[in-house]
């Protein structure tokens, strides 16, 4: 797909999330959605959980603007967008009033189930492994799974713009070299776009967060770009290019269900958080999860065509994962 016609959907939706959160934050009242500061903070002033009302609205209509032409379905649009709109609404009331953990996860898992569906029957990441109705179900919960880590990694300034805008412009970059499909392309170009306007006023010091209206649809929408990206490239690549993400959430899970935390309870142990609290500044934290992601994405397009190259690639990402992961929480401990 020409490289301009990846440009155009980026760039129409980082202007229009801009203009209309923009709006919002000047038309709002200014205790709408406002978030204190608490221990857990990882800023120092309050921001306003806005983000997500404009993001949205501007990554929705920017698809089925440009969808079309690249070659995603009415059914995939329509799905696709009708799960998120789901999530919106949903986080929207939780950030309002706190909604009760069942009935966030309910939402996930309806609005997961649509999307996976409106994938269509022919879509397959492991056709020769898995039954598809198993497929289907890992594919919904690995998804409900994506929605959550990227409600959780919201939680510094410009920490999604770098640690998930950045993959998701890559992917679009993989769409203008011919790896993957147009639609993958337009898909992930229109969320990094998003993104990138949000960065505006998420930059430090930051005026406002995705919120959950935010992060929750663009998380299903962010995973749906990355198993797409999986069945064009290679599951390795789907995997590689939010590997930050899923690693650093992961690896607190796990160390939470260690110590016998309640996991569904708010907490601030994710490795960005801790190097955070250790003294390190958001421009130095946001700058290595930038160029981490960088090196993924040129691992990411090296499992093209399988093989030893493939491999040295996904241990190259891996342990680059893995350094500045121990990197982040060794600060802490040494701060202590």
């Amino acid at each position: 797909m020409p490289f301009a016609a990846l440009l155009a959907p980026f760039i129409a939706t980082a202007i229009g999330a801009a203009i209309l959160l923009a709006a919002i934050i000047r038309l709002l009242p200014s205790n709408f959605l406002g978030a204190t500061i608490t221990e857990r903070s990882n800023h120092t002033q309050p921001a306003r959980q806005l983000g997500g009302l404009a993001i949205i609205p501007a990554v929705l209509l920017a698809l089925w603007i440009f969808g079309p032409a690249a070659g995603l379905d009415w059914r995939f649009l329509a799905l696709s967008s009708a799960a998120a709109l789901i999530l919106w609404v949903t986080g929207f009331f939780d950030d309002r009033h706190h909604l009760p953990e069942s009935v966030r996860l309910i939402a996930q898992f309806l609005a997961a189930g649509i999307a996976v569906y409106g994938l269509g029957s022919e879509f397959r990441l492991l056709p020769d492994l898995l039954p598809f109705a198993v497929e289907r179900l890992l594919l919904a919960f690995a998804l409900v799974y994506f929605i959550n880590l990227t409600n959780f990694m919201d939680g510094l300034d410009l920490m999604v713009v770098a640690g998930l805008g950045i993959p998701l412009a890559l992917a679009a970059v993989l769409a203008a070299i011919g790896l993957v499909a147009s639609g993958t392309g337009v898909l992930a170009a229109c969320l990094a776009g998003g993104l990138l306007g949000f960065a505006l006023f998420n930059r430090p010091k930051a005026l406002v967060f995705l919120g959950d209206s935010g992060s929750l649809p663009i998380g299903l929408l962010s995973g749906l770009a990355f198993f797409l990206v999986a069945r064009d490239l290679s599951i390795a690549a789907g995997l590689l290019l939010p590997l930050f993400f899923i690693a650093d959430a992961t690896s607190t899970l796990f160390m939470r269900l260690a110590a016998r935390e309640n996991i569904l309870a708010a907490h601030s142990k994710h490795a960005y958080q801790i190097a955070k609290r250790s003294g390190w500044s958001v421009w130095q934290i946001v700058t290595c999860v930038g160029a981490l992601n960088f090196i993924l994405g040129i691992c990411a397009f090296l499992t093209f065509d399988g093989g030893l190259v493939a491999a040295g690639a996904i241990c190259a990402g891996l342990l680059a994962v893995t350094l500045l992961l121990s990197r982040f929480r060794s600060a802490g401990q040494r701060s202590l």
